[in-house]
């Protein structure tokens, strides 16, 4: 089933769960707002009292940003509709509330954080508030040590690993991060003049080699609820508070790819900033601040294996924030971090930079001893 905007006033009206906040017989007020590549996100209001708001995402059929010659199943908004509640439950306060879901129509009726705005935006305006970055770390530390393989009892591991067996959305990241970015592949694009470095990389054989290695372990390591595509545009804030939205690529998987997609869109923040050491210095200080943070917050009694763990999760982190890097770069999906720069000089000098920031990542990414080694390379 798909919905449109002239759809929704009376299949809202089938649904009155959805809108249980306005007055009966209200009249919707309904708007698309959002600039999404896969799902249409609606506000609808109450017209006569507009401070009833609610917020709707939907996943068509196919993907919306390329129509319906492109299918992608629908169960995309099921595997984020199980992530809003879980996360709710073990990191409270971090998402958007969610009242309703519809899995037959894939519709998921949500709080309307009408106030906040993407975390990039403020990035991208020099804006760096460090306590969103401990919030994001606290967020991660309670969900992935909440549903962490070595935390729970084997029941409770196998219900997760089939809740949450996102196959199809598991493999679009496998493509779009750890492959088509270094192949000759149609949704390759890049800055003109970054060429001979990308054709240099696609030809490293040690790079490969660790690119293949960490795309195993994305596809194969089942260790805890991933969010799976948490990056800058993934966070909203309003008040000094975060919310972590779009959580329809959630999957039992390597936890640490949380993490490096996080850090690697504060990398490129850094690099996007080439001038301006303030901002510059103060992404750095978030970027340990989530690590820090996330590494309290990681719970396990057995301090010995935390340590284990948390110097596992480190190392895939670092490889996976060099490879998200890297595809931002010269794959399919580039960051208005980087792409907002006008002056050609100025993004070329940003992009080889982050492009060889990115390879050292991946290549070395066992031989960081801390986060503090990653900083002192900036």
């Amino acid at each position: 089933m798909e919905i449109t905007l002239a759809t929704l006033p009376n299949y809202l009206r089938q649904r009155p769960k959805m809108t249980r906040s306005f007055e009966q017989g209200a009249t919707f007020r309904i708007e698309e707002i959002g600039d999404g590549n896969l799902n249409t996100v609606y506000r609808v209001s109450d017209a006569t009292h507009t401070e009833h708001s609610i917020v709707l995402k939907h996943a068509p059929p196919y993907i919306k940003i390329l129509g319906p010659d492109y299918p992608l199943s629908i169960e995309r908004l099921t595997f984020e509709a199980r992530a809003l509640e879980l996360y709710a439950r073990f990191a409270n306060d971090t998402v958007p509330t969610q009242y309703d879901f519809d899995p037959e129509a894939a519709v998921i009726a949500m709080e309307d954080l009408r106030d906040a705005h993407v975390l990039r935006d403020d990035l991208i305006n020099g804006t760096v508030d460090t306590t969103i970055a401990e919030q994001i770390g606290r967020f991660m530390g309670a969900a992935h040590s909440r549903t962490y393989i070595n935390n729970i009892d084997s029941a409770t591991a196998e219900h997760y690993k089939q809740q949450f067996a996102n196959t199809t959305m598991q493999a679009i990241t496998a493509d779009y991060v750890f492959t088509f970015p270094f192949t000759e592949h149609e949704t390759n694009f890049w800055t003109p003049g970054l060429e001979p470095e990308i054709q240099r990389l696609k030809a490293d054989t040690d790079f490969l080699e660790q690119a293949e290695h960490l795309k195993q372990i994305f596809l194969t390591a089942q260790q805890g609820i991933t969010h799976g595509d948490l990056h800058t545009g993934s966070v909203l804030v309003q008040d000094n508070t975060a919310k972590v939205i779009d959580a329809e690529f959630a999957f039992y998987g390597p936890v640490g790819f949380d993490l490096g997609l996080y850090w690697a869109n504060y990398l490129l923040a850094h690099f996007a900033h080439q001038d301006n050491q303030r901002v510059q210095s103060a992404l750095k200080t978030a970027i340990g601040q989530t690590w820090q943070t996330y590494t309290t917050t990681f719970e396990m009694t057995d301090t010995e294996l935390k340590t284990q763990t948390l110097e596992n999760i480190f190392h895939e982190a670092v490889g996976f924030a060099g490879l998200e890097i890297l595809r931002r770069l010269m794959g399919a999906a580039h960051v208005k971090d980087i792409e907002n720069i006008l002056d050609i000089s100025q993004k070329l000098r940003a992009e080889k930079a982050a492009l060889q920031f990115g390879i050292t990542l991946v290549k070395q990414h066992n031989a960081f001893s801390d986060v503090a080694a990653i900083i002192a390379m900036l």
